[in-house]
């Protein structure tokens, strides 16, 4: 990279944290850390949605996918369930906002009292944190590359490195800080990585697309074609851990909630969802030319930071790595906001139920500099982006997804008792099958199995429990009486 590239970055890394200080003055009250004052219009909310979701695993992970494997990967399906995800989401905003609550934890309790509050937000806890590492693994990954012709790095200096500046700029401004950070990195991912790559790839190859698409062709594979070799139900599985990702990723439930009206809600998730579906075929594209012109990467996690560096113009190429780190960034400081959130709000709350929000605000954005450590550490042993993050989006979706759905159309007629155990059966399933044996289950993918045993516990659950009456409601039966 030239002179001018390090200043654009530079200018990037500076402009984030200047967010991050006008945001501060913002915060007021609980509402303005949490939701960043429930005040956000439809461009701010699609801003943050979708740099939220596409980090990491789904711009670095999805194009090391789609140059390993093609259309028949897993790239296509991922792409496709967050888009129907997203659009689903949409049409249940409104039953989300009617709940007023400031987290996905409180609008399950609301419905299933405190133990479901207490289980779904320790798995929340347990989920922004994995999210966190991963997407220090990828913003790790650029920073060797980018820097690391020049200066010697060690990998957990690099990993340090990354995670500060977001990190302050989301201590400093919470999750108002957040979203105009996000709108400011989509901008610039949606530039550099999803409209220049696809451009860049094509010209780069004598031929364009039909020399990418005979290149597969001729390795046995496709470049349009997911179901070449056949159905799998494994990547059925990807389809649906993205698609449940959405309801159950305690993010978008937040971002929900934080919309200034249920129109702005409902407009900006079916929005998001049709824009993935062109970052999916972008991601292809990106994946295919790729494997043309650079044939021989052994990580492929890594090929997208290389394409850009060997490829891209000077200028060009520095806006481009600017975009690269705001897809990861953007998705670095929503599950970091996520995880103090949670802690502090949600199981803070339960431990010490007398606990002011004056308190909880103080505390907010020296919990998250702690749990941005946490995930520094456990960024040191990420290997695959994208399989480990559709592994904590199918135990996070089996987990909280039937107790959401549960929560806003069914309360009435679930047990309490069946909504906290089915939390803790969809969390715990699928990780050990995870663990243990990985892919080789029934339907090819653990999250089926989570889903389908989470499912099974709330349905059957309150079914046969049947929870005491509170004493509001024997009051209230006894005058009607």
């Amino acid at each position: 990279m030239g002179v001018i590239d390090y200043i654009i970055l530079a200018l990037y890394m500076a402009a984030m944290l200047g967010i991050g200080f006008i945001a501060k003055g913002r915060i007021n009250n609980m509402d303005d850390f949490i939701l960043g004052g429930r005040r956000f219009n439809k461009f701010a909310l699609v801003g943050t949605i979708l740099a939220t979701m596409v980090g990491s695993g789904m711009t670095m992970g999805a194009a090391g996918n789609v140059y390993s494997y093609g259309a028949t990967g897993t790239t296509l399906w991922v792409y496709a369930g967050f888009a129907i995800g997203l659009i689903t989401l949409g049409f249940m905003s409104k039953a989300i906002r009617e709940t007023n609550a400031r987290s996905l934890a409180e609008i399950v309790s609301k419905s299933f009292g405190v133990h479901s509050r207490l289980a779904a937000a320790i798995v929340v806890v347990l989920y922004a944190v994995c999210l966190v590492a991963i997407n220090i693994a990828g913003l790790r990954t650029i920073i060797i590359y980018v820097f690391g012709d020049h200066i010697t790095l060690s990998i957990p200096l690099a990993t340090a490195i990354a995670a500060l500046i977001a990190i302050t700029y989301t201590a400093m401004g919470g999750f108002y800080a957040v979203v105009w950070t996000d709108v400011a990195q989509l901008a610039i991912m949606i530039l550099g990585v999803f409209i220049i790559g696809p451009i860049v790839g094509i010209h780069m190859i004598d031929g364009g697309l039909e020399t990418i698409t005979t290149a597969y062709t001729n390795a046995g594979s496709s470049l349009t074609n997911p179901l070449v070799n056949g159905f799998s139900s494994a990547s059925l599985g990807f389809m649906l851990s993205y698609f449940l990702a959405c309801p159950g990723d305690p993010t978008m439930p937040q971002r929900v909630l934080s919309a200034k009206d249920d129109h702005t809600s409902k407009v900006s998730f079916i929005t998001s969802g049709v824009i993935a579906i062109y970052f999916g075929i972008a991601m292809l594209i990106i994946g295919g030319a790729i494997y043309v012109l650079m044939p021989n990467i052994d990580v492929a996690d890594s090929v997208l930071p290389a394409f850009i560096m060997k490829y891209y113009p000077p200028v060009i190429k520095g806006i481009t790595m600017a975009g690269l780190i705001a897809a990861i960034m953007s998705s670095f400081d929503s599950f970091l906001i996520l995880s103090t959130t949670h802690i502090m709000y949600d199981i803070g709350r339960i431990v010490k139920p007398d606990l002011k929000d004056s308190t909880i605000a103080k505390a907010l954005p020296y919990l998250t500099v702690a749990m941005g450590i946490a995930g520094i550490i456990v960024a040191l042993f990420i290997t695959s982006l994208l399989s480990y993050l559709a592994m904590v989006f199918s135990i996070v979706g089996a987990a909280l997804v039937p107790v959401l759905f549960a929560s806003l159309y069914f309360k009435t007629k679930t047990s309490k008792i069946a909504a906290t155990a089915s939390i803790i059966v969809g969390a715990v399933v699928p990780a050990v099958l995870y663990l243990t044996v990985g892919y080789n289950v029934l339907l090819g993918d653990p999250v089926f199995i989570g889903l389908i045993a989470s499912t099974t516990v709330i349905i059957g659950g309150s079914l046969i429990l049947k929870d005491k009456p509170t004493q509001e409601e024997i009051e209230a039966n006894m005058k009607v009486s």
